[in-house]
């Protein structure tokens, strides 16, 4: 029987830290790569080929945090002469916590636009973020590290003190994924602009919640202080990954629908053309808008519509009959207007 190994050895410890340091590289160049191959999506943002949005600043706080925590953490965790330990960890637990947390935010846009911005949900949303935020800067403030000259780095301790602060960020994204199904199956019928943020946003959400589920449960076990540490940068990496990737295929769909529609037709329009038989009621109406909605109402059965408004008028058939279908189609082409406009809004949120 082999002998049984003690977590809190030295040896163990020492074992446990080359683990902890072999999985942080591992994840820093997964995180590295992701940024650089995504990198031309800020490009084209900065040279004007994207619109600016608000919420790109929160994408860009995600990004370059995380970035700045790597590679801080890559500095420190190779460096082998002494430096100031405490003020080198809690400056990368700053980055990493609010880079948490900046990707959190753009999940949380997400979710309101599902609601449509409901007054409720944008409370019960923003009041889980700020608890989370709190919870980062409590994070901050309670793990220590000091240098030491045998092993030549900085030793992290009390990281089990980080169990809360992720246990409140695990309840935010459990939080946020409830009312995202919920939001999904209130509005079964969307297009296809709404079926990519619902699904992608649900899929997302759910990736980044199952990150985080090992390292609550090793800072709940509290083997040591690597343990506690092993999955917090990978949990980082694939919460930042998801919620950024997110973002960009919404804005990537949202941009597609704009190029794909005609660019001569900048403002909204409602076209419409009627049959110049009375006893044939044909109507179509076709919507165009920016983001490429084309919508047609048929009313009966008959041949194709024609326009006709002039010929009505020359062949003397300008009857209150036919103003009254003018009138009805008139109705009819802005209620589609209107429901376009709520659902272009809605969706333009998260972006």
């Amino acid at each position: 029987m082999a002998p049984k190994i003690m977590v809190s050895s030295p040896e163990y410890v020492l074992e446990s830290y080359g683990f902890f340091l072999k999985a942080f590289h591992a994840f820093a160049g997964l995180y590295i790569w992701e940024y650089i191959t995504s990198l031309h999506f800020e490009w084209e943002v900065y040279t004007g080929k994207r619109p600016w949005r608000w919420s790109f600043i929160w994408y860009i706080a995600a990004r370059v945090l995380t970035l700045g925590a790597f590679i801080g953490a890559l500095v420190g965790f190779n460096l082998t002469t002494e430096f100031h330990c405490n003020v080198w960890f809690r400056s990368c637990l700053a980055m990493g916590w609010l880079a948490a947390a900046t990707s959190s935010f753009l999940l949380v846009l997400r979710g309101v636009a599902i609601w449509g911005r409901d007054p409720r949900i944008v409370v019960i949303t923003g009041t889980f973020w700020l608890a989370n935020l709190a919870g980062s800067f409590y994070a901050i403030t309670r793990a220590h590290t000091q240098w030491t000259p045998i092993l030549k780095t900085c030793a992290i301790t009390d990281t089990v003190e980080f169990r809360w602060s992720l246990t409140i960020n695990f309840i935010e994204g459990v939080a946020l994924l409830g009312i995202m199904v919920w939001g999904v199956l209130q509005k079964r019928s969307a297009t296809q602009l709404w079926n990519v943020l619902y699904f992608q946003g649900v899929f997302w959400v759910l990736i980044a919640i199952m990150a985080k589920l090992p390292t609550i449960a090793m800072c709940f076990k509290n083997i040591n202080d690597p343990w506690n540490l092993m999955f917090q940068f990978p949990h980082l990496t694939l919460m930042v990954i998801a919620s950024t990737r997110a973002y960009r295929d919404l804005v990537q769909c949202v941009h597609t629908n704009d190029q794909d529609s005609n660019p001569s037709r900048r403002r909204r329009e409602v076209t419409w053309m009627r049959s110049a038989s009375r006893n044939e009621r044909d109507v179509e109406i076709t919507v165009n808008k920016t983001v490429a909605f084309d919508v047609e109402l048929r009313l009966g059965k008959g041949a194709p519509a024609t326009p006709s408004r002039m010929g009505d008028k020359e062949s003397g058939s300008d009857t209150p009959e036919h103003k009254k279908e003018e009138q009805y189609i008139g109705n009819s082409g802005l209620q589609v207007k209107r429901g376009l406009e709520s659902q272009i809004s809605e969706a333009t949120l998260a972006v």
